[in-house]
């Protein structure tokens, strides 16, 4: 049997760099079989499993997405080599980075793309909202896809959130440099008029 603990503290296998993470946050258990089980610890925040929370032990698949944080766990690859329990930890770093005594051929963990709402919103009200609506829409589902595991589902809302919000403030931009023109040249001819 290999238990793989996970947590922020460095007595873990799996170290985790996040502060929304416990301190013991998890286990992750294969048995004897080759089955696979997950424990949460009573974490502050949740272990959650395809993107829906899950208390005490629970079976895995080798298909399920496993999320603690802001980070998702690449945990097969933790019995993909020789790391059980006692052995030396691997420790997930603040910006996603994975290093383990010296590997780095297990896969990194995935963190969350910027959703760009709060900027989405401004652009809304303040620039051009028929191009801050696109925006808007694609930054609420960039966690969602997250959370579903659908990271290239993510990252692309995360790129179209950002793409539509730059459109927005560029074309609200746009308007206003016009109205000044505008306006400056109806009231340099209303003055030039007065004479």
């Amino acid at each position: 049997m290999k238990v793989i603990t996970v947590g922020r503290n460095p007595a873990n296998n799996v170290v985790i760099n996040d502060p929304l993470v416990s301190k013991n946050h998890c286990q992750i258990i294969q048995d004897d079989y080759g089955n696979f089980s997950l424990v949460d610890n009573n974490s502050t925040n949740g272990t959650f499993v395809n993107g829906q929370r899950r208390q005490g032990q629970m079976r895995l698949n080798p298909s399920d997405i496993v999320r603690i944080g802001n980070t998702t766990l690449p945990w097969m690859s933790y019995f993909a080599g020789n790391t059980s329990q006692g052995s030396s930890a691997t420790v997930v770093g603040n910006r996603g980075n994975e290093r383990s005594g010296g590997r780095s051929d297990s896969p990194s963990p995935q963190k969350m793309p910027p959703n760009y709402l709060w900027q989405a919103i401004v652009v809304t009200i303040l620039c051009c909202w028929p191009f801050g609506i696109p925006a808007i829409v694609n930054a609420s589902r960039v966690q969602k896809r997250f959370l579903e595991g659908d990271y290239a589902g993510a990252e692309k809302a995360s790129s179209n959130a950002k793409t539509w919000s730059i459109v927005s403030l560029v074309s609200g931009l746009v308007v206003l440099i016009i109205y000044i023109i505008y306006y400056a040249i109806v009231g340099a001819a209303l003055f030039m008029g007065g004479y």
